[in-house]
């Protein structure tokens, strides 16, 4: 356990795309840091493609917010850990004005505010990339650096990762963020193809000053400790370290 005095420290998880297992990594960090005896809570301040209603009626898969919250022992309101849920599959910008919905920021502040107390880790995810918008003043990118996030970006394993990885990075750069990781995710169990073979090792070569991770493949989400052993096996507990 850290002691009292230890700074919380606040990671966002961005994705190069949408669908390349942000939440998964998310929530094995948070598995893996509650394993390590840090206290984590975890948050997606926008989550689209819900329909509230039918989740809490329990008529509905387990949606992002849910796994996050189960990966951190199930402490948190589910209300903190999403403040806003949107139905349309959307960019939070176009979901929430097609829904008649305004983002109140002193609503998502208070929100990571409530979650952070006696906290050492907070988990922030984004939806989709790094500058999808939120309003159209403010995407992703503009949240984590509002909330002073170092920057994990999740990056699907497949063709066309290589641009997308690096273009996610030049972009958080120049927007004053720290990357802290890229974690490249396993799709899927199957024999890779030549370009799934080789991404891992042309990221660490094209990413000399950024920690590359390669994260396996995890069959059963709803298994916090396969979770939490999937971050253990890529190397993660580097990254949830204070001195990462």
């Amino acid at each position: 356990m850290t002691d009292a005095t230890t700074a919380l420290r606040r990671l966002g998880v961005t994705g190069t795309d949408t669908g390349i297992g942000k939440t998964v990594v998310s929530s094995a960090l948070a598995a893996r840091a509650r394993q390590l005896g840090l206290r984590v809570a975890a948050m997606k301040p926008v989550e689209s493609g819900i329909d509230d209603r039918a989740v809490a009626a329990g008529s509905a898969p387990l949606s992002d917010a849910e796994r996050l919250r189960a990966a951190c022992g199930n402490v948190d309101e589910l209300s903190r850990i999403r403040p806003y849920v949107l139905a349309e599959p959307l960019a939070p910008m176009v979901a929430a004005h097609r829904a008649g919905v305004s983002f109140d920021m002193g609503r998502l502040d208070a929100a990571r505010n409530a979650l952070e107390s006696e906290r050492d880790l907070l988990l922030v995810e984004g939806a989709g990339g790094l500058l999808v918008p939120i309003t159209r003043e403010l995407s992703y990118a503009g949240l984590f650096a509002r909330w002073e996030c170092e920057l994990v970006i999740v990056a699907g394993n497949r063709l066309g990762v290589l641009n997308h990885a690096l273009l996610t990075v030049q972009a958080a750069e120049q927007a004053g963020l720290r990357v802290s990781a890229v974690v490249l995710t396993t799709m899927n169990r199957d024999e890779p193809s030549v370009s799934e073979a080789t991404n891992y090792e042309v990221l660490q070569q094209l990413l000399p000053g950024h920690a590359v991770y390669e994260f396996p493949y995890v069959e059963q989400l709803d298994r916090v400790d396969a979770l939490a052993t999937a971050a253990h096996a890529a190397g993660l507990d580097r990254l949830l370290s204070p001195r990462a």
